[in-house]
């Protein structure tokens, strides 16, 4: 495939990124022949591999986090990544942390690393659209911070925390719609 006629096709179809079988649906091609193309592309600058079977193309700026949660779904934002953004936690995280449904996995895109932490069902609340991404509300994601820490999965001192900005009344139904016992963790 030249690289002409590929950008000139593709600027038909705009994403933030594409999937192999994307490229199979848009150029009418089989998958082989769609993936020697790919790599083509790849040497030559066009097209960067995010993880295997998903790319995008070098000259657009992309948001990884919202492709991060466009990859893994259902997931919202939470964890590190909403309290650091909230001034709760004065450390930012290593990389951008999401609840899911789905079971805990990492995903490594670009320079990107991006953490999706399975809780529980009766924990699937809390979130908003923000910015075109699911996210918590700094109240929730203190309420999933703390359930990772009843599962030994996150270790933490809450002594740290600046909780200035939290909705103390707020967090405290929270905590109590999640059944977490708030006061041993002296938070509200």
């Amino acid at each position: 495939m030249k690289i002409d006629v590929f950008l000139k096709t593709i600027k038909e179809f705009p994403k933030p990124f594409y999937k192999l079988v994307d490229f199979e649906k848009i150029f009418h091609q089989n998958k082989i022949t769609i993936q020697k193309s790919i790599e083509r592309l790849i040497r030559v600058g066009v097209v960067d591999r995010l993880i295997k079977d998903v790319y995008i193309l070098t000259d657009k700026s992309v948001d990884l986090t919202s492709i991060a949660s466009a990859l893994y779904q259902p997931s919202y934002l939470s964890f590190e990544s909403v309290l650091f953004k909230h001034g709760i936690i004065n450390q930012p995280p290593f990389g951008a942390t999401f609840a899911t449904a789905r079971r805990s996995k990492k995903l490594d895109l670009s320079n990107g690393e991006f953490w999706f932490s399975q809780i529980k069902p009766a924990l699937w609340w809390g979130f908003e659209l923000q910015d075109g991404i699911y996210a918590a509300v700094p109240e929730k994601a203190i309420v999933d911070m703390l359930y990772l820490r009843s599962l030994g999965q996150r270790l933490f001192d809450t002594d740290e925390w600046y909780l200035k900005s939290v909705d103390k009344k707020l967090l405290k139904s929270y905590l109590q719609k999640a059944r977490i016992p708030w006061a041993k963790f002296d938070l509200v």
